[in-house]
């Protein structure tokens, strides 16, 4: 070889070490057969371990066990030269046992017969970015839930109109969900409240069928066993025909014409 080819190499080999040692992201050389070939100081500093501590390690042992699984094909397929990188996220354990959360980059290198020989692995440190992202989507839910339990008590009601009466007044389509949200939160209310009558107005609901008619005798059974009285008020006559067609048994509940009569029915029992 002459000397200024091995200066080129040599050179080479500087610029490749210098790039390995101080980049900002750790970097190993790794085979199935030896483990660790090479690695930086950065990749240390990442998992918390002294050199010589790392090379005891292998990527399985460091990765997080309900990840290991994650890249288990890939890198089968890896091995097989069926690709020759890829790259995932996945979580790993320090050494001091706290969660990191890393990229990984892993490149395989393969001899001149196309077998597979080793690989290089990149690891980025992204903990930073997925707590925020965590964090964010937290959040996200905070405000789901918030806006679930807002629409809830825009569709359910309940006002105290007098000490120990409280109306939910009720408009629109009912369905399964909808009266089981009617259940909790009158249920809730006459707790609070300590109510004695309780008055469900239906002037404003456009269909009912058996299941929501038995979900509002069911509510009104429950508000009987918590020592209140329901009252059902603001049948259509549509809808009172559908009950006869449906047989709906309404013989435990009380029934009235207007929410107005409910309310007068319900302040004069106040006063015996």
């Amino acid at each position: 070889m002459q000397a200024e080819e091995i200066t080129r190499v040599r050179a080479d080999a500087l610029r490749y070490r210098r790039y390995f040692n101080l980049a900002q992201v750790g970097m190993a050389i790794t085979s199935p057969d030896t483990g660790w070939i090479e690695f930086n100081g950065r990749l240390c500093e990442q998992l918390g371990y002294a050199p010589d501590e790392l090379r005891t390690t292998t990527w399985v042992s460091l990765t997080h066990p309900e990840d290991v699984s994650l890249d288990m094909d890939l890198f089968a397929s890896l091995v097989k030269g069926e690709i020759q990188r890829y790259s995932l996220d996945k979580r790993f354990v320090r050494k001091n046992g706290s969660i990191m959360y890393g990229n990984i980059l892993l490149q395989g290198v393969y001899r001149d017969d196309g077998s597979f020989d080793h690989l290089f692995g990149f690891l980025h440190d992204i903990t930073e970015r997925w707590e925020g992202e965590r964090e964010r989507l937290a959040l996200k839910q905070e405000i789901i839930d918030a806006q679930k339990r807002a629409l809830r008590e825009l569709s359910t009601p309940l006002i105290p109109v007098a000490e120990h009466v409280l109306v939910m007044p009720l408009v629109g389509t009912i369905d399964n969900v909808r009266a089981q949200a009617v259940l909790e939160v009158l249920l809730d209310g006459v707790m609070r409240h300590n109510a004695r009558m309780t008055i469900l107005d239906v002037t404003g609901v456009e269909v009912v069928d058996m299941e929501v008619m038995n979900a509002l005798v069911q509510a009104a059974r429950a508000v009987n066993l918590l020592g209140a009285q329901a009252i059902l008020t603001g049948i259509q006559p549509r809808i009172a025909k559908t009950l006869v067609d449906l047989q709906a048994d309404l013989s435990t509940i009380m029934t009235l014409s207007t929410v107005r009569e409910g309310i007068s029915y319900a302040l004069g029992r106040q006063k015996t």
